[in-house]
């Protein structure tokens, strides 16, 4: 391997393991069910649209959305149960009103639109209780499957790291191999 592939080898393995950490387990909620974003107008403000159960414009959740700091920050909206009584309303309100999903990713709009065109996220393993989280990235350039782990995060990470210093626990290693 020459040093120029070697280099820009470990430039996209480098931009791969910067996105391991947005959530792209926002794409689908636990059912497979498509999320949605509001749809905002070219002054950053929800569009007005009645048709929709919340009164706004919504738009499905793809890539692009999880991985470009425009989205950064962004409500990811629940996916609202059907029915018009009052229990499915109000259960409804409350999913709405402690959802705190929001976007993550960091790309900028050319990087995002280069990384979409390039991957694809076949599996997302999101955090376990052990901090084990990983992603599956399908490089359609170069045909081939890469894997990304990303490190321990939260409270979690001082316990887990704390049990891999002193003991031979490895809790990480059962996550991986489920």
């Amino acid at each position: 391997m020459n040093n120029k592939l070697a280099i820009n080898n470990l430039k996209d393995y480098a931009e791969l393991a910067q996105a391991s950490y947005f959530d792209f387990n926002l794409l689908k909620d636990s059912n497979g069910n498509p999320r949605k974003i509001y749809e905002l107008d070219s002054n950053k403000e929800k569009i007005k649209d009645e048709s929709y159960p919340r009164g706004y414009k919504e738009i499905e959740i793809n890539l692009e959305h999880i991985v470009n700091q425009k989205y950064y920050n962004h409500e990811v909206l629940v996916n609202l149960e059907k029915g018009d009584d009052i229990f499915t309303k109000m259960k409804n309100e409350a999913k709405d009103s402690f959802n705190l999903d929001k976007l993550n990713g960091e790309f900028s709009e050319i990087q995002a639109k280069n990384f979409t065109k390039r991957y694809e996220v076949k599996i997302h393993q999101n955090n376990t209780l052990h901090g084990f989280s990983a992603t599956l990235f399908y490089d359609k350039k170069n045909n081939q499957h890469i894997v990304a782990f990303r490190g321990t995060e939260g409270a979690m990470d001082y316990l887990t790291d704390f049990l891999f210093s002193v003991t031979s626990l490895n809790m990480q290693k059962n996550s991986l191999l489920q």
